[in-house]
């Protein structure tokens, strides 16, 4: 009888083993060749063009937000008049929605992670800045998604990446390891609050005096400020807008 039982574990041991086998070929036959950034581009859903950044970003639509949707709902929170569901992400609404529901979907792609990569290394305003930002709208999905963002980020450690999330469950309760080139910047849920308890956040605050970002001075532009994505820096409080 033992001898049976043995048999039967080592014989599930092996098909479970099969089948690890078959997934991995069938992955590897489900993966194309990335060679140019029209490829990359079209995997991923594009990326966007932030005029107050010398780099580029990735923008998902704000009401796929998580915790953010929650936060739309209440007074004086910094979602409550999200800078992304006004202004040109609604006047040119009809053009971008599709955009970012494509990159949305695109997130399950099997070919998402070597695309990003593609786009990192050749993507000319990343390599001449050695910046990017995840997210100028929208937030981190889940944390597969974010185990691809730092997959992304360790592929190209030459690279900075600034993630900005409300998504703290998601953050917390990640098991993989950081790389020290993505910055994740915990958002504060409400303006003039206290940042949450993380090791580099974000801030939303009413006063001007009180702002470390002085992005307003300057009509909205970044110029040469690199503070978000310097994680010697704890928070970076923006004026809100």
């Amino acid at each position: 009888m033992l001898h049976k039982i043995q048999n039967i574990i080592y014989n599930l041991g092996s098909f479970g083993k099969t089948l690890e086998v078959v997934k991995m070929k069938l992955q590897n036959n489900l993966t194309v060749p990335v060679k140019t950034l029209k490829k990359a581009s079209q995997i991923v859903g594009g990326y966007t063009k932030v005029k107050k950044l010398n780099t580029i970003s990735y923008s998902l639509n704000a009401k796929n937000c998580i915790t953010g949707g929650k936060l739309r709902c209440i007074k004086n929170s910094v979602c409550a008049d999200c800078y992304a569901l006004k202004g040109n992400y609604v006047r040119f609404s009809k053009n971008i929605e599709p955009k970012m529901q494509k990159r949305l979907e695109s997130i399950d792609n099997i070919n998402w992670v070597n695309a990003m990569v593609y786009i990192m290394k050749h993507q000319k305003a990343v390599v001449n800045s050695g910046l990017f930002r995840w997210h100028d709208s929208g937030d981190i999905q889940s944390q597969a998604h974010l185990d691809k963002i730092v997959q992304v980020a360790k592929a190209t450690p030459n690279i900075k990446y600034w993630l900005p999330t409300k998504e703290s469950n998601i953050i917390q309760n990640y098991k993989g390891v950081i790389p020290k080139n993505l910055i994740i910047r915990l958002s504060g849920s409400f303006i003039d609050a206290k940042p949450p308890k993380y090791k580099n956040t974000s801030t939303v605050v009413s006063d001007k005096d009180n702002t470390t970002c002085k992005a307003f001075e300057n009509n909205g532009q970044c110029l040469d400020c690199v503070m978000c994505w310097d994680d010697s820096i704890k928070n970076v409080s923006y004026l809100n807008h």
